[in-house]
């Protein structure tokens, strides 16, 4: 269950998505909704705007009712959104008499079990506080620079939480994960936190915690690789790169797959559908790091994340996991 949303967005829940800005991956200068809630979305067509909206939409939905009709002319989507549901909800064969005997649970269905019972604002919040941590770790290194000069902070910084071949071939692994949450300029953790903010909540609920963490973080992991090939190929060795973008792009992925035709609001004002938003996001991003012209922007990055959050709802859909 998702927790209940404040007054103010009560008032206004808009997920608003700033096409020039939905979040960037910068590089170093230095070197519940439960499930039924997305598969009605996609099946209703609901325009996610309100919680209140969107309480009475899966109200109606046949999927939170106790109604056994199913829709007169079902669609593709409507097919694949309902695939999500049953590659998560499991269900086992009954005896005559309607009894059921308890599957065997081992140490990961104990384990799955209660980390997915821990509240998902203590996830959500929980990888809020992680990011702006290492924000004020970033601003703590280049106040020890500015003042002792004393650059053995940024170079920690650089070589700890950013991803870089030098990096990579030097056995520091866990920058992969570390340079996910990693924001060395303000403006490039509000957008990615405000993005992260209004996107998460609805994917969290319906993933639960421990299917959201593999989303978040396989997304940001297969991002980081996407960055090192593509930059080994177009003959960037220095190249160094952070940010949570990508992360956040699988999370935006998923949840336009899951519901293609919700409406996203470009700069807050002009509606857009959701697979249009994230498809323009794909394209332009791709077309950047094939021509190589944004310097400050890891767009190969942005196109791992993307390419992640499709590959894990085809998984969730085909019941892979």
């Amino acid at each position: 269950m998702i927790p209940t949303p404040s007054p103010f967005l009560r008032r206004a829940f808009i997920p608003t998505i700033h096409f020039a800005r939905l979040s960037c991956r910068t590089c170093a200068q230095h070197g519940t909704l439960s499930r039924n809630a997305l598969s009605t979305l996609a099946a209703n067509n609901t325009k996610f705007t309100r919680p209140s909206a969107i309480t009475q939409a899966l109200t109606k939905s046949r999927l939170l009712s106790q109604s056994s009709v199913a829709p007169k002319s079902p669609s593709i989507l409507q097919f694949i959104s309902s695939s999500v549901w049953r590659a998560t909800h499991r269900s086992g064969g009954s005896s005559r008499n309607g009894f059921r005997p308890p599957r065997p649970r081992g140490p990961w269905q104990r384990f799955r079990d209660a980390f997915n019972s821990i509240p998902n604002n203590v996830i959500f919040w929980s990888i809020m506080v992680i990011n702006g941590c290492v924000y004020m770790s970033w601003q703590f290194a280049h106040a020890q620079y500015t003042g002792a000069r004393d650059p053995s902070y940024i170079l920690w910084m650089r070589d700890n939480f950013t991803t870089s071949m030098e990096n990579f071939r030097a056995g520091r692994l866990w920058t992969l994960v570390t340079a996910c949450f990693s924001h060395e300029l303000t403006g490039h953790l509000f957008v990615n936190a405000f993005t992260f903010y209004f996107m998460a909540p609805p994917v969290l609920g319906a993933l639960g915690n421990l299917g959201f963490l593999g989303l978040y973080l396989g997304g940001g992991i297969i991002s980081s690789f996407v960055s090192l090939w593509w930059h080994a190929r177009m003959n960037h060795p220095d190249m160094h790169s952070h940010g949570a973008s990508g992360a956040i792009y699988s999370v935006v992925t998923f949840f336009a797959c899951a519901a293609p035709r919700t409406t996203f609001y470009l700069f807050a004002i002009v509606p857009v559908p959701a697979w249009l938003c994230v498809s323009g996001l794909f394209a332009w991003d791709a077309y950047s790091a094939v021509t190589d012209k944004r310097i400050q922007t890891d767009s190969a990055g942005h196109v791992g994340g993307v390419l992640a959050g499709i590959a894990y709802f085809l998984a969730k859909a085909l019941r892979v996991f």
